[in-house]
Protein backbone atom coordinates (compact mmCIF):
# COMPACT_ATOMS: atom_id res chain seq x y z
CA UNK A 1 0.00 0.00 0.00
CA UNK A 2 1.40 3.72 -0.99
CA UNK A 3 2.09 6.07 1.32
CA UNK A 4 -0.78 8.60 -0.01
CA UNK A 5 -3.13 5.39 0.30
CA UNK A 6 -3.03 4.84 3.93
CA UNK A 7 -2.44 8.03 4.92
CA UNK A 8 -5.90 8.51 2.92
CA UNK A 9 -7.31 5.84 5.20
CA UNK A 10 -6.16 7.51 8.40
CA UNK A 11 -8.06 10.88 6.98
CA UNK A 12 -11.13 9.41 5.81
CA UNK A 13 -12.64 10.65 9.15
CA UNK A 14 -11.36 13.92 8.07
CA UNK A 15 -14.61 15.15 6.59
CA UNK A 16 -14.11 18.25 5.35
CA UNK A 17 -11.22 16.69 2.60
CA UNK A 18 -13.94 14.39 1.71
CA UNK A 19 -15.56 16.15 -0.89
CA UNK A 20 -18.62 14.76 -3.02
CA UNK A 21 -19.18 13.93 -6.19
CA UNK A 22 -22.95 13.38 -6.76
CA UNK A 23 -23.88 16.61 -8.75
CA UNK A 24 -21.14 15.54 -11.77
CA UNK A 25 -22.65 13.44 -14.70
CA UNK A 26 -18.45 13.20 -15.39
CA UNK A 27 -16.61 12.46 -12.24
CA UNK A 28 -13.15 11.94 -13.77
CA UNK A 29 -13.43 15.50 -15.12
CA UNK A 30 -14.51 17.10 -11.89
CA UNK A 31 -11.22 15.00 -10.20
CA UNK A 32 -8.94 16.54 -13.12
CA UNK A 33 -10.07 19.92 -12.88
CA UNK A 34 -9.53 19.87 -9.03
CA UNK A 35 -6.18 17.96 -9.53
CA UNK A 36 -4.95 20.92 -11.74
CA UNK A 37 -4.53 23.22 -9.32
CA UNK A 38 -2.80 21.07 -6.33
CA UNK A 39 0.43 22.71 -7.27
CA UNK A 40 -0.86 26.42 -7.38
CA UNK A 41 -3.86 26.24 -4.29
CA UNK A 42 -4.15 25.58 -0.95
CA UNK A 43 -6.82 23.41 0.97
CA UNK A 44 -8.21 24.53 4.28
CA UNK A 45 -9.66 21.64 6.54
CA UNK A 46 -11.94 23.44 8.57
CA UNK A 47 -12.11 20.03 10.80
CA UNK A 48 -8.98 20.04 11.97
CA UNK A 49 -8.07 23.66 11.20
CA UNK A 50 -5.04 23.26 9.41
CA UNK A 51 -3.96 24.48 5.66
CA UNK A 52 -2.27 21.85 3.48
CA UNK A 53 0.28 23.08 0.40
CA UNK A 54 1.52 19.33 -0.41
CA UNK A 55 -1.64 16.83 -1.19
CA UNK A 56 -3.06 14.67 -3.73
CA UNK A 57 -6.45 14.53 -4.96
CA UNK A 58 -8.07 10.47 -5.05
CA UNK A 59 -11.19 8.64 -5.57
CA UNK A 60 -11.07 5.84 -3.09
CA UNK A 61 -12.91 2.59 -4.44
CA UNK A 62 -16.49 1.90 -4.16
CA UNK A 63 -19.56 3.01 -4.83
CA UNK A 64 -19.78 6.61 -3.25
CA UNK A 65 -18.35 9.25 -5.75
CA UNK A 66 -16.35 11.25 -3.89
CA UNK A 67 -13.14 13.32 -3.85
CA UNK A 68 -10.52 12.91 -0.82
CA UNK A 69 -7.71 15.56 -0.45
CA UNK A 70 -4.87 13.32 0.68
CA UNK A 71 -2.50 15.91 2.63
CA UNK A 72 1.30 14.70 2.13
CA UNK A 73 1.97 14.34 5.73
CA UNK A 74 5.73 14.72 5.63
CA UNK A 75 5.78 18.24 4.15
CA UNK A 76 5.79 19.49 7.76
CA UNK A 77 6.82 22.81 6.52
CA UNK A 78 3.63 23.09 4.48
CA UNK A 79 1.30 22.36 6.63
CA UNK A 80 -0.18 25.31 9.01
CA UNK A 81 -1.95 24.29 12.34
CA UNK A 82 -4.57 26.10 14.06
CA UNK A 83 -5.61 28.02 11.17
CA UNK A 84 -9.17 29.46 12.77
CA UNK A 85 -12.23 29.06 10.36
CA UNK A 86 -12.85 33.12 11.11
CA UNK A 87 -9.72 33.49 9.12
CA UNK A 88 -11.01 32.02 5.86
CA UNK A 89 -13.59 33.82 4.00
CA UNK A 90 -14.94 33.79 0.44
CA UNK A 91 -13.85 35.86 -2.40
CA UNK A 92 -16.87 35.74 -4.77
CA UNK A 93 -15.08 34.26 -7.35
CA UNK A 94 -14.80 31.35 -9.36
CA UNK A 95 -12.64 29.53 -11.66
CA UNK A 96 -14.34 28.11 -14.79
CA UNK A 97 -13.23 26.21 -17.63
CA UNK A 98 -13.56 28.30 -21.25
CA UNK A 99 -16.30 26.21 -22.55
CA UNK A 100 -18.64 27.65 -19.80
CA UNK A 101 -17.92 30.90 -21.30
CA UNK A 102 -17.75 29.96 -24.68
CA UNK A 103 -13.78 30.26 -24.59
CA UNK A 104 -10.86 27.66 -24.61
CA UNK A 105 -8.21 27.87 -21.25
CA UNK A 106 -9.58 28.82 -17.77
CA UNK A 107 -11.12 31.93 -16.73
CA UNK A 108 -11.79 33.53 -13.42
CA UNK A 109 -15.68 34.67 -12.82
CA UNK A 110 -15.73 38.01 -11.36
CA UNK A 111 -18.87 40.22 -10.21
CA UNK A 112 -18.37 43.22 -11.45
CA UNK A 113 -19.81 46.68 -9.72
CA UNK A 114 -23.80 46.09 -11.03
CA UNK A 115 -23.74 42.73 -9.56
CA UNK A 116 -23.51 40.82 -12.91
CA UNK A 117 -20.10 38.81 -13.45
CA UNK A 118 -18.00 38.94 -16.18
CA UNK A 119 -15.06 35.91 -17.38
CA UNK A 120 -11.75 37.27 -17.58
CA UNK A 121 -8.46 34.93 -18.61
CA UNK A 122 -7.43 32.98 -14.87
CA UNK A 123 -4.00 34.68 -15.21
CA UNK A 124 -4.99 38.06 -15.65
CA UNK A 125 -8.00 37.42 -13.11
CA UNK A 126 -5.78 36.73 -10.52
CA UNK A 127 -3.64 39.48 -11.01
CA UNK A 128 -6.67 42.10 -10.99
CA UNK A 129 -7.96 40.26 -7.69
CA UNK A 130 -4.58 40.85 -5.96
CA UNK A 131 -4.74 44.17 -7.39
CA UNK A 132 -8.23 45.37 -5.90
CA UNK A 133 -7.94 43.50 -2.32
CA UNK A 134 -4.42 45.33 -2.35
CA UNK A 135 -5.98 48.71 -3.00
CA UNK A 136 -8.31 48.15 -0.04
CA UNK A 137 -5.22 47.02 1.91
CA UNK A 138 -5.80 43.63 1.94
CA UNK A 139 -3.96 40.34 0.83
CA UNK A 140 -5.54 38.10 -1.97
CA UNK A 141 -4.64 34.84 -0.69
CA UNK A 142 -6.69 31.89 -1.96
CA UNK A 143 -7.23 28.64 -0.62
CA UNK A 144 -9.89 26.25 -1.06
CA UNK A 145 -12.13 24.45 1.14
CA UNK A 146 -14.74 21.83 1.24
CA UNK A 147 -17.72 23.23 -0.92
CA UNK A 148 -16.09 25.29 -3.17
CA UNK A 149 -15.65 22.19 -6.43
CA UNK A 150 -19.82 22.92 -7.88
CA UNK A 151 -21.02 21.97 -10.72
CA UNK A 152 -22.23 24.25 -14.29
CA UNK A 153 -25.27 22.40 -15.58
CA UNK A 154 -24.20 18.32 -13.72
CA UNK A 155 -20.94 19.12 -16.06
CA UNK A 156 -18.82 21.55 -15.97
CA UNK A 157 -16.81 21.52 -12.80
CA UNK A 158 -16.16 25.52 -11.41
CA UNK A 159 -13.74 25.80 -8.16
CA UNK A 160 -15.44 28.87 -6.25
CA UNK A 161 -12.73 30.60 -4.01
CA UNK A 162 -12.19 31.68 -0.80
CA UNK A 163 -9.12 33.52 0.75
CA UNK A 164 -7.00 33.20 3.90
CA UNK A 165 -7.22 36.96 5.94
CA UNK A 166 -4.29 37.04 7.86
CA UNK A 167 -5.85 39.62 9.66
CA UNK A 168 -7.52 36.98 11.28
CA UNK A 169 -4.92 35.08 12.95
CA UNK A 170 -3.76 37.51 15.59
CA UNK A 171 -2.54 34.77 17.97
CA UNK A 172 0.01 33.77 15.00
CA UNK A 173 3.74 34.81 14.61
CA UNK A 174 4.87 37.38 12.63
CA UNK A 175 7.10 35.03 11.27
CA UNK A 176 4.55 31.92 10.68
CA UNK A 177 2.24 34.54 9.23
CA UNK A 178 4.96 36.16 6.52
CA UNK A 179 5.65 31.86 6.18
CA UNK A 180 2.13 31.30 5.00
CA UNK A 181 1.82 34.34 2.86
CA UNK A 182 5.04 33.63 1.26
CA UNK A 183 4.34 29.96 0.38
CA UNK A 184 0.38 30.63 -0.89
CA UNK A 185 2.07 33.43 -3.28
CA UNK A 186 4.14 31.08 -4.28
CA UNK A 187 2.07 28.37 -5.35
CA UNK A 188 -0.27 30.57 -6.81
CA UNK A 189 2.76 31.77 -9.23
CA UNK A 190 2.71 28.00 -10.68
CA UNK A 191 -1.26 28.60 -11.46
CA UNK A 192 -0.77 30.58 -14.88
Amino acid sequence: MSMISAAAIDLQSDESLIWSLSEFDDHRRAVEFVRHFRDSLCIYSNKVGQIYACYDVIVPAGDVPDLVVVPDLEAFTETWYEVAEKAILPTGYTIVPGGVVGRSGLYLHMKDADGKGKAVPLAAGLQAAAEEFEARGEEFLPILTKGDLRAFKKQAPMLHLHRLDPHMMSEKSRFELNDIRSSMKKKLRACC
